[in-house]
């Protein structure tokens, strides 16, 4: 274990602020886009974001693997930490629901795997994750960094394999199930955490940054399905792999990863712009709010969906300018972020309901 278990790790921080900011772009984008305030080629910026759901498995990675798990505190503590806050919320949007008048299936319990809550595949998924963690902890315990580099380029062998074979329509009988799905960015995220690189922290950073420039654009133009349309989003749920909504392309796995790296090292810059970037994200003031954030990031994406409800209430039939629907579309980003916030946070203040508020 490492001697830093107690203390909170500034690049974590900034990543999970940054999934959880992503994540709200991309509901409030979608509503927006669905209600024709924003056009195909608008909507499609929001690929850059697409990052979110990724990291956050990035995270796990980072935060779980190489560790000493003892199997009955890992279960009571990982799963309590993400049950609660799931139920509660869960309650919270029921009551929202009845409040505006939303009618669906009354067989609510009887349907608890396939509510109509758009979070719920993400909480699904997690779980899954977890139960294969203490697993994969061993498999990473008792690997040499050569060994965790062939893992890694087995899932991005594995993945670019695939999104190739789709894009051509090819049928072929190889199955890298075992490697492409949720455990390739937990795999992912942990080798990026421990790997460090042979050359200097600002030229890594350009390198990145600029991997994640190219595969966001390459993101956007799949999203529109332009000549480059190979880069178009290769989820789960168009496979045989697994059900989800995660996107396990190829270049998703080079966005996700470039960012972290970014990110990563941006934290460790001394010299040129990228250290006054640390300085701004490591100011007193902004350190506190990210990593406020970053404790609330698991409530705010379980709430935020309600949000996404009202506003999908809310926007149907309102006609807007572009100049004004832009703005309403940025305002409205803010607003679901800081209500989200805030509303994580009270919840979190409150006596007895700490634990179910997903701020940790």
């Amino acid at each position: 274990m490492s001697i830093h278990t107690h203390e909170r790790i500034k690049y974590y921080d900034t990543l999970r602020f940054l999934a959880i900011l992503g994540i709200i772009i991309l509901h409030v984008s979608q509503v927006f886009h669905d209600a024709g305030l924003i056009g195909d080629k608008f909507y499609s910026l929001s690929e850059i974001t697409r990052f979110a759901v990724p990291v956050f498995l990035m995270m796990t990675g980072a935060l779980l693997l190489n560790r000493d798990i003892e199997l009955r505190d890992f279960f009571k503590r990982r799963f309590t930490r993400i049950i609660y806050p799931f139920l509660l919320f869960l309650v919270i949007h029921r009551i929202v629901f009845y409040i505006i008048g939303v009618n669906y299936d009354p067989s609510y319990l009887n349907k608890i795997f396939s509510l109509p809550f758009s979070y719920n595949w993400y909480f699904w998924l997690i779980v899954g994750v977890y139960f294969f963690i203490p697993i994969l902890n061993k498999v990473i315990q008792n690997s040499t960094m050569k060994e965790l580099e062939y893992f890694v380029l087995v899932i991005l062998g594995g993945s670019l394999f695939y999104q190739i074979m789709l894009y051509l329509h090819l049928v072929h009988s190889i199955d890298l199930s075992f490697f492409i799905g949720p455990i390739s960015f937990v795999v992912v995220g942990y080798y990026l955490s421990v790997k460090e690189f042979d050359i200097s922290v600002n030229k890594i950073i350009t390198i990145a940054l600029a991997i994640f420039i190219i595969t966001s654009f390459l993101k956007i133009g799949g999203q529109l399905d332009m000549p480059y349309n190979l880069f178009h989003n290769y989820q789960a749920t168009k496979t045989k792999i697994i059900k989800s909504s995660l996107d396990l392309a190829f270049v998703q796995l080079l966005q996700a990863g470039s960012l972290f790296v970014v990110i990563k090292y941006v934290h460790k810059s001394t010299a040129g712009v990228y250290s006054k970037i640390r300085q701004f994200l490591e100011n007193n003031i902004i350190n506190k709010f990210i990593t406020s954030v970053s404790k609330a990031s698991y409530g705010m994406y379980l709430m935020n969906n309600t949000f996404k409800l009202i506003l999908g209430i809310l926007l149907t039939g309102v006609v807007l300018s572009k100049p004004s629907a832009i703005f309403l579309w940025i305002t409205t980003i803010i607003a679901v972020c800081i209500l989200s916030w805030l509303v994580v946070v009270i919840i979190d203040r409150i006596p007895y309901l700490g634990k179910w508020s997903g701020y940790h």
